[in-house]
């Protein structure tokens, strides 16, 4: 459940009235306000002969933009300089314009400076102006002392005194036009006027700032603290200069997280393209083989069982060795496979012709310590060729 609101204004550079939660009006020092703001939110009532109101066509459909581009539209309409002033925009346009508030920064800075002085953190900061009750067809009068607060729109208003009351609101009514008020509402002791509607003195709520806190609401008023005066949680406000820095390494993040992806993907592939390599050799090495499953723990067993055990253990590699050292100088010859039995080694080959497959005899009689023996035919035209190796006796 959200903290209930406490409605103060200043009355004095120290001093100031408060409407408590129990509808209490009470006044006394700013320091008195602070120790009594534990569990409330402050609303912070500004003087609306310090506020001026606006409403200008909406300048564009993205909110990003309206703070950049209000100053602008509004720079005609305005005697002091753009840059002394402080522009508030509302949290939603009005039909198909955009309300706005300036205020010069000095007089918000130095009631912002006022509150901190005294431990105080309003979190809103309202024109008077826009906390009047009102409703559709009616305008609204409040006297404070010298001053008459007059609201006489949704986002329109303004504060004079009672001896030019009767031409503002004279005035007021002949630029309505046609959209005259219906009734004049005055909270309060009637102020002398002379206007050709009709009026009604409202005697509830009793009290200024209990009227104020009656005409509160959320989606008709303008609060002032936005932008470099908005208030943030302590966090927002010490990670906003790392603000650039996050996002940095939110892009570098991204960057390498592209970039791991791109990798797995990679080598996934070549995972794939390196068994299907592996399977390859082993359909070339063992003929016929119709289940692969682990082509190297298949591949090795297959050695094991043609690697004979005892003294001539090692002759199946030794054979297959030097008779693969000539084979590989001739790339016409293909070698479809290849058995080995008691000390013999016996190769299937594929391709040649009879003066290629001579020299083959030839080079495979040059390596030492085997005898190696060759018997081709022709079949459809294509060589075919057994080669014959044993271990050479001494």
């Amino acid at each position: 459940m959200p903290a209930p609101l406490c409605f103060f204004r200043f009355l004095a550079p120290d001093q100031a009235e408060w409407l408590r939660p129990d509808g209490e009006i009470q006044r006394g020092a700013l320091a008195e306000l602070a120790s009594q703001a534990g569990s409330v939110r402050l609303m912070l009532v500004a003087p609306g002969e310090a506020v001026t109101l606006h409403r200008i066509p909406l300048p564009g459909r993205k909110r990003t933009l309206w703070t950049r581009a209000v100053p602008y539209a509004l720079e005609d309409q305005l005697i002091d300089d753009i840059e002394a002033l402080h522009f508030a925009l509302g949290q939603t346009p009005d039909g198909d314009g955009l309300p706005v508030a300036t205020v010069d920064h000095h007089v918000l800075r130095g009631w912002l400076e006022t509150c901190a002085q005294a431990g105080l953190m309003p979190v809103a900061v309202i024109p008077d102006l826009l906390l009047l009750p009102w409703q559709e067809g009616d305008w609204s009068v409040l006297p404070d002392g010298q001053r008459i607060v007059v609201r006489i729109g949704r986002w329109a208003g303004f504060v004079t005194e009672p001896e030019t009351l009767d031409w503002f609101l004279n005035q007021a009514l002949v630029e309505a036009g046609d959209a005259k008020p219906q009734w004049l509402r005055i909270y309060g002791s009637p102020p002398p006027v002379t206007l050709d509607i009709e009026w009604q003195v409202e005697n509830e709520p009793s009290g200024l700032l209990q009227c104020f806190a009656a005409g509160y609401r959320a989606e008709t008023v303008l609060n002032l603290l936005q932008g470099p005066y908005s208030r943030q949680t302590p966090w927002k406000r010490w990670l906003r200069p790392w603000r650039a820095t996050a996002i940095l390494a939110g892009v570098w993040l991204s960057v390498q997280g592209v970039g791991l992806v791109y990798e797995h993907g990679r080598l996934q592939q070549e995972q794939i393209a390196l068994r299907a390599a592996i399977e390859q050799v082993y359909k070339d090495a063992v003929p016929g083989s119709t289940r692969i499953v682990n082509p190297r723990v298949q591949l090795e067993t297959r050695l094991r069982e043609l690697t004979p055990v005892g003294a001539s253990g090692g002759a199946f590699l030794e054979l297959l060795y030097q008779g693969g050292q000539p084979l590989a100088n001739f790339p016409d010859i293909t070698l479809r496979g290849l058995s080995y039995r008691e000390g013999q080694l016996d190769l299937a080959l594929e391709g040649g012709n009879p003066a290629v497959l001579d020299q083959l005899r030839q080079q495979l009689e040059q390596q030492p310590g085997i005898r190696a023996e060759i018997r081709t035919t022709q079949r459809e035209g294509q060589m075919e060729s057994k080669v014959t190796l044993k271990k050479a006796t001494s």
